[in-house]
């Protein structure tokens, strides 16, 4: 077939208009012009048509008038502009009849279904004909997805809320989670069965109720400890007396219903639960407080006392004196008891600071000793206090805030209570906000008082404290962005396409969630979700920089600057394939997110797949049409990029550049940075000691790396959520490492219940629909008989009193804490009644000559009785039956479905995120309990006992490794997949195993960077290293692949991707790197550790890719065929 060159000259002797064969400028029309008197006469009547796009400059007519040279200089001796430099070169092609493109000869790729039969994509050609309608289009249909999105998803989510909330996370197939859910879809059923039936309204007193509490930390700046002197102690009375000395305070306060009012009298508020009762003590007498310090200096003594105090004290469990106690010994342990329980009843807060502040202090250390007093004291001292060392540099305290707001009967329905409860809330903040903050924020001032400082946090203001940090990181996030779009702008040179490229940038987020949420039906949308907007910032960028890189420097190439259409399809063609590996990769790696079981991790990984995804499509569609329109009006036209020419640009740039590159005289210097690459980094590799130099310092750097990545282990404190500088850290930090477990802490319930069988799991998927667990199962085999309850009562005894479990179980006065609805439920069906409660805790009805188990047959009138009595372990008063044991009762309204035993976790508690090993610790011990017990209880009761928690300590637990193992198997999964997808691109497999060799350096050298700054293996981090791959790709690939498709010897090939790719790369890693900072700022411990770890990864995958893949490259010299097999 003849060349489209050599059709030129020939038509332009014979005085013809060149048609579509001869100049793919003009489109093709039958009517039209043959001739260029033709041509002239159809112009000037107006009767040539041509349909073009408004942007297109297809049908511009280049060539000019017979008889003029346009080769001579003008006039006035100045040398011929642009446009006349292309009218000259037009005729000197025309005169020779050659193509002013001789190398190109015939398309390189033949007419095929992606071709068109010039051999350029038919896509691009279609894009260069329609820029603008193509723009636009494009432009709205990410408007109009972005507006579905926000109508089917946003509008129809719960709350308005579209994230899934983070709660219930675990593997569905572990035995801590099947056991966990078994327990709580069983607890859950009986109680909606039982509440369906109640038509009992429940009448609820005024500020009876704890609704919120107000903690007060604080910490010692002197050696003496914060109770060393009268001004630290007074400085925290100052904190508690913002609340307890304002008269408004009483109608927000939790009230005091244990004591008996007379009908005109108002009632007090609980007091604070703090030390300072002790130092603020109504009446003091030293005298007394002397001669008891006196004799629990005598440790024999203290003893003694502790074996006596169950009976003697609190007269329960007389059953356990040792055999050789004397009367003498009864009568001093009780007349000890009555002197300390003389002195703790006027520990009220309402006297002046005790003048001898350092007895009180003493006594405390002492009354720690006491199994039975200790719950006095233990609060408000941390861990190093004793009698050994009577400091204690810490202290805390809690005031009591009280609902309902008043007196209300409870005959509504949840959404109603639910309604009130809110209305209340915002009506405490906002009192709060008025009354107390301003003073608050003044006390925990550091200036206010020197020798401590004071920590606060309140459940009701915690929300606003937590949106001003998220919002300052967002400021933070912004600036990313900013730079982002400030370095696209530099790179670019154009506002236009820098603000598509940002547009693109974002618009994938909403895109990608649409198909994510809409087409694919995935309602499972985690909070992790939002990582993918810094993912697509870093990696859309790139992919920006790959593709404005490629087209500034096809004006380097002759044999491409045929006219737009061949231009843009190399371009296309050179960074399409680039991008789809380097896309391919990324989104393979996250997609290896789906071998974990953590439902939230896999939602992450598929959803920062189609965001990569649906940023390439962008890049490729969107903003391959943004260049061709800047070229066509923007390039070389606009005033410092702007977007507001008069017109087309005329001639093209594309022409422009042919007359330049054919014009000059030896190669055309690129742009500095590009040559730099070129010439000053591509030349350094080439040195032989150069690259000695640098493979010994990767070699030693890469030994350390693996090194300190060895010693990378799980985490052993409590995970952070905040920088540990912020207040509100440090006061959970202290609170979670400087106190004991006290006897007012909450622990962790541990239930042990029978009658449940394991949850169904049949059709559970939670990315498809995230609130099926499961259906509920019960033991049709369980019998809560009287040998049942019998064994029930031995296993709470051997919990409360068993010396063993003394470590294990948080004690309460002597005994273990432990929630057995078989005492009082043995009470009241022996008296009929709760209300004689010394009965009931010291048990006397184990002795009455009536058997106090309950027949079986008879719980269906016992019951609805029972479970309205007044507690007799709850010290306010105020609780129910029902309430306290609305867990361990599996009462459905007609039958016993199961019942339950829980204790409190004396080294656990439902808050925070515990280190694994400290879990574990604990878990394994109350399995070996369930054990134990199991094998007695289930013999009576029939069925097997489930184990767990309710406020998930033991699948998190199980989360932590799943973590661990997810980081190491993402990453090694992610590092194989890059192998695979560069060994199937470029058909060459040592570049392959090269690149991936350079992956595994980044991974490593992240992670032992991770150990020298004092990480460890947490759950973010966890998360992070399992998608480290994913990020880690890009730049050896794209070099991997530019060193591939250049041609010439190794050195050549080096030079030639340095120089098409150095800058893209170098570009991409600016952005990451100093868009990353900002994220080392933030509050929130999550994103400053993505912050952290981005920079890191980024960083070293450039270093590797440069200096690490290409110096390998360099050193060996395996050369690669051009043809047939090249493994």
């Amino acid at each position: 077939m003849p060349s489209e060159s050599a059709t030129i000259a020939p038509e332009l002797d014979a005085g013809k208009a060149p048609s579509k064969e001869s100049d793919d400028d003009f489109i093709a029309d039958p009517s039209a012009p043959t001739t260029m008197a033709e041509f002239d006469e159809k112009q000037n009547d107006g009767s040539m048509d041509l349909e073009i796009d408004c942007c297109s400059v297809m049908a511009r007519n280049k060539y000019t008038p017979d008889g003029d040279d346009d080769n001579e200089e003008k006039k006035d001796g100045s040398a011929p502009d642009i446009e006349e430099a292309v009218a000259a070169t037009t005729s000197e092609a025309a005169k020779t009849g050659a193509s002013v493109h001789q190398s190109q000869q015939q398309p390189s790729y033949p007419p095929s279904f992606f071709t068109n039969e010039r051999g350029n994509l038919k896509i691009v050609s279609f894009v260069v004909r329609y820029p603008c309608a193509i723009f636009t289009f494009l432009i709205a249909l990410c408007i109009i997805i972005s507006f579905l999105l926000q109508v089917m998803v946003f509008r129809t989510a719960e709350g308005g809320n579209p994230f899934t909330l983070p709660s219930n996370e675990f593997d569905l197939d572990d035995v801590r989670s099947i056991q966990y859910d078994s327990y709580r879809l069983a607890r859950d059923e009986v109680q909606a069965s039982k509440n369906a039936m109640a038509n009992q309204a429940k009448n609820i007193q005024k500020q009876s109720e704890l609704a919120d509490i107000a903690m007060w930390v604080f910490e010692s700046e002197t050696p003496e400890g914060v109770f060393g002197s009268a001004e630290s102690i007074e400085g925290m009375k100052d904190a508690f007396d913002i609340f307890i000395e304002d008269v408004g305070f009483k109608d927000y306060c939790v009230l005091d219903y244990t004591k008996e009012v007379a009908a005109n009298e108002t009632r007090e508020c609980l007091k604070p639960l703090s030390p300072l009762v002790m130092y603020y003590a109504s009446e003091w007498d030293e005298d007394l407080v002397a001669g008891v310090i006196e004799q629990l200096e005598d440790d024999d003594k203290v003893e003694l006392f502790n074996s006596l105090a169950l009976c003697y004290i609190q007269g329960i469990y007389c059953e356990l004196l040792p055999e050789d106690i004397s009367p003498a010994d009864a009568a001093w342990a009780i007349g000890l008891g009555m002197n300390i329980t003389s002195i703790v009843t006027k520990w009220d807060m309402e006297g002046p600071l005790v003048k001898n502040y350092n007895q009180v202090t003493e006594l405390a250390s002492h009354l720690m000793k006491l199994d039975v007093y200790k719950g006095y004291v233990d609060f408000g001292f941390d861990n190093g206090f004793s009698t050994s060392n009577p400091v204690s540099q810490y202290s805390r305290g809690i005031v009591y805030w009280g609902g309902p707001l008043s007196d209300v009967t409870n005959n509504t329905s949840d959404e109603e209570n639910e309604e009130v409860e809110d209305t209340e809330d915002d009506q405490r903040k906002e009192f709060i906000k008025e009354h107390y903050l301003e003073e608050m924020e003044y006390q925990s001032e550091g200036k206010t008082h020197p020798t401590i400082n004071s920590y606060y946090f309140m459940t009701a203001i915690i929300g606003d404290v937590i949106l001003k940090i998220v919002t300052k990181d967002a400021m933070l996030a912004l600036f990313s962005f900013a730079f982002i779009f400030f370095w696209l702008r530099v790179n670019v040179q154009s506002w236009f396409l820098a603000f598509v490229g940002l547009f693109e940038i974002f618009f994938a987020i909403p895109v990608a969630w649409f198909i994510f949420s809409v087409i694919f039906q995935i309602k499972y949308f985690a909070t992790l979700n939002t990582l993918a907007l810094f993912i697509v910032a870093a990696i859309g960028a790139d992919d920006i920089f790959i593709f404005i890189d490629a087209y500034k420097q096809s004006q380097y190439h002759l044999d491409v600057l045929v006219d737009l259409e061949t231009r843009m399809s190399w371009v296309y063609r050179r960074t399409g394939t680039a991008m789809a590996i380097t896309s391919a990769t990324t989104c393979a790696a996250f997609l290896c997110t789906l071998i974990t079981p953590l439902t939230s991790i896999q939602s992450f990984g598929i959803f920062a797949a189609v965001v990569i995804f649906i940023d390439y499509v962008l890049v490729m569609t969107l903003f391959c049409t943004a260049v061709v329109i800047y070229h066509n009006r923007y390039e070389n036209s606009a005033p410092f990029g702007c977007c507001c020419p008069c017109g087309l640009v005329a001639p093209s740039n594309t022409e422009q550049a042919r007359v330049t590159l054919e014009n000059s005289e030896g190669e055309i210097e690129r742009d500095r940075v590009s040559e730099f690459f070129k010439t000053k980094v591509a030349g350094f590799i080439k040195v032989p000691l150069h690259r000695l130099v640098m493979g010994v310092v990767f070699l030693t750097w890469l030994c350390i790396a693996i090194w300190q990545a060895t010693l990378l282990e799980a985490t052993k404190e409590n995970e952070q959520f905040l920088d540990e500088d912020h207040p509100l850290q440090k006061s959970i930090t202290i609170l979670n490492t400087q106190f004991p477990t006290a006897q007012d802490d909450l622990g962790l319930k541990i239930y042990y219940a029978w009658g449940i069988d394991e949850v169904d799991r049949t059709g559970v998927n939670r990315l498809l629909k995230p609130e099926n667990y499961g259906s509920p199962n019960f033991d049709p085999s369980f019998e809560f008989n009287q040998q049942c309850q019998t064994d029930l009562l031995s296993f709470c005894d051997k919990l409360k009193t068993d010396p063993q479990y003394s470590d294990l179980i948080k004690r309460k006065e002597g005994v273990g804490l432990v929630y057995c609805f078989i005492e009082e439920l043995a009470a009241y069906n022996v008296k009929g009644d709760l209300a004689d409660c010394d009965y009931v805790r010291k048990q006397e009805w184990k002795d009455a000559n009536v058997t106090w188990q309950v027949d079986p047959a008879d719980l269906e009138n016992i019951m609805p009785g029972f479970l309205n009595q007044k507690t007799c372990f709850d010290e306010n008063n105020r609780e129910t039956v029902s309430g306290r044991y609305q867990n361990e009762i599996g009462w459905n309204g007609f039958a016993l479905r199961f019942a339950a035993i829980s204790a409190e976790s004396n080294q656990l508690d439902p808050f925070g995120r515990d280190a694994e090993s400290l879990t574990r610790k604990e878990y394994d011990q109350f399995v070996a309990i369930a054990e134990e017990q199991d094998a007695i209880i289930s013999k009576s009761c029939s069925g097997s006992v489930i184990m767990t928690d309710l406020d998930e300590k033991f699948v998190f637990m199980n989360n932590q490794s799943i973590y661990v193992q997810s980081a190491i198997q993402g990453a090694c999964l992610g590092v194989a997949i890059a192998f695979a997808v560069l060994l199937i691109s470029t058909r060459v497999f040592h570049l392959a195993f090269f690149a991936s060799l350079s992956i595994m350096s980044v991974l490593v050298s992240v992670i032992g960077t991770m150990v020298m700054l004092g990480m460890s293996l947490g759950s973010t981090e966890s998360i992070l290293i399992a998608i480290l791959a994913g990020f880690s790709v890009d730049y050896v690939v794209h070099l991997a692949h530019a060193y591939e498709i250049a041609k010439g010897d190794t050195y050549d090939r080096l030079t030639e991707a340095f120089s098409d790719l150095g800058i893209s790369v170098f570009n991409g890693m600016i952005t990451s790197v100093v868009a990353s900072i900002p994220l080392f700022f933030c509050q929130l411990t999550f994103f400053a550790t993505f912050g952290t770890f981005l920079c890191l990864t980024i960083a070293f995958s450039w270093i590797f890719a440069n200096f690490g893949f290409m110096s390998v490259l360099a050193q060996l010299k395996i050369p690669l065929k051009e043809k047939g097999c090249r493994l």
